[in-house]
């Protein structure tokens, strides 16, 4: 069975920022000199952008910000599937559930936790076609794997968006 690989050798890095950090954010000098807070990673992701890649094995949209690699979501064909992977969360060997939120309905997605990464996360399952139509509807996508959330992120555009529909539609078909 081929996969697609929505990783750097084949199309890049992928998916989302963890939320819950635990260290210390470096403070910026304000205007008038005193230190302010840096922004919560959260602000750095409303930057971030989605662009479509395809090719025979699927189709994927990649979430991209600040020259990094933020998430990605893909509908592979043959056989049909929805695949999901993030650097940005960190695997749990009890936890197997990974979700993707789209238009405020949540879709579960089986972790591979056996799965060969250098670090974060995939997740494949079934293609609802709900999802499908939520996404057409221009729905915002958002992430979640035990505590840790990603998301919702910006929207897609919508030539991107109904592409990724298309191509999603064509390998349920």
């Amino acid at each position: 069975m081929t996969r697609l690989w929505i990783s750097a050798s084949m199309m890049g890095a992928l998916l989302l920022a963890a939320c819950g950090d635990s260290e210390p954010r470096p403070s910026q000098p304000s205007v008038n000199g005193a230190e302010t807070p840096a922004p919560p990673p959260e602000q750095a992701l409303a930057s971030a952008g989605w662009s479509l890649i395809a090719s025979g094995e699927g189709v994927a949209l990649r979430l991209e910000g600040d020259n990094d690699l933020i998430a990605a979501v893909a509908c592979m064909r043959d056989p049909a599937a929805l695949r999901a992977e993030t650097d940005r969360f960190q695997p749990i060997m009890s936890e197997d559930r990974f979700t993707v939120g789209v238009g405020g309905e949540a879709y579960a997605l089986a972790a591979d936790l056996q799965a060969d990464r250098a670090k974060g996360v995939e997740a494949s399952g079934d293609i609802p076609a709900d999802l499908l139509d939520r996404l057409a509807a221009g729905g915002e996508i958002a992430f979640n794997y035990g505590a840790q959330n990603l998301g919702p992120f910006p929207a897609i555009s919508p030539a991107d968006r109904d592409a990724f529909v298309a191509g999603c539609r064509e390998a349920v078909d």
